[in-house]
């Protein structure tokens, strides 16, 4: 999986499907080797107001370890029905999550499976961190690194999970991170996979 932060999205009036412009070169998150396209799949999305866009996919084959990456912009959430936008809503609370179409249960889940994540997640900010500076650790308090980024940044779950998928971080749940060794055992036993804020460009253009 690769989250694509700067991007075009172009709609087609015939099929009712959006396809993905990427203004970024993306590579391989486990390796670092070059991707190149090798065919699409189909993703539905549901936003805030239970509106569905259609999207078709870039599939992308890194040419070094020869796995195969799915191309999101980062405005979908993987692994979820809804987009990032609608999820995050919900998880911050206020005027704007009142619009969400999602029942009950849904919404439940969502906060529930987050709060339980967030301390994780909280680890593995930091640990990207750690890696892009080659410092050992921002001397804060645990968890503040991941709270400034909550709390400074508009789309604050889109860039978190762009930064820590595009790092190599596997997703195992619906927002956990869990080691590889253990998405391994997931894998092999038949477990699907469950499930930033970069800049992006959505020019919506009509391809007819």
């Amino acid at each position: 999986m690769i989250i694509v932060p700067k991007f075009e999205l172009k709609y087609n009036e015939e099929t009712g499907i959006y396809t993905i412009i990427s203004l970024v070169s993306s590579k391989c998150p486990l390796c670092g080797g070059a991707v190149y396209h090798r065919d699409h799949k189909s993703r539905d999305v549901k936003r805030l107001n239970g509106e569905v866009w259609h999207f078709s996919l870039r599939r992308l084959l890194c040419d070094n370890c020869k796995k195969l990456h799915t191309e999101f912009p980062d405005i979908i959430q993987p692994y979820k029905h809804y987009d990032s936008e609608t999820i995050q809503s919900v998880l911050d609370g206020g005027e704007k999550a009142k619009g969400c179409v999602a029942d009950n249960s849904t919404i439940r889940r969502w906060k529930v499976d987050f709060a339980k994540a967030e301390p994780d997640i909280e680890q593995r900010v930091a640990s990207v961190y750690a890696q892009e500076t080659d410092e050992t650790a921002p001397l804060l308090p645990q968890g503040l690194t991941f709270s400034i980024i909550r709390a400074t940044l508009e789309c604050w779950l889109a860039f978190v999970m762009r930064l820590l998928i595009n790092a190599g971080h596997k997703l195992c749940t619906q927002f956990a991170f869990c080691p590889p060794q253990l998405c391994a055992k997931l894998q092999s036993a038949g477990t699907k996979s469950k499930g930033g804020y970069g800049e992006f460009v959505k020019t919506i253009t009509d391809t007819g």
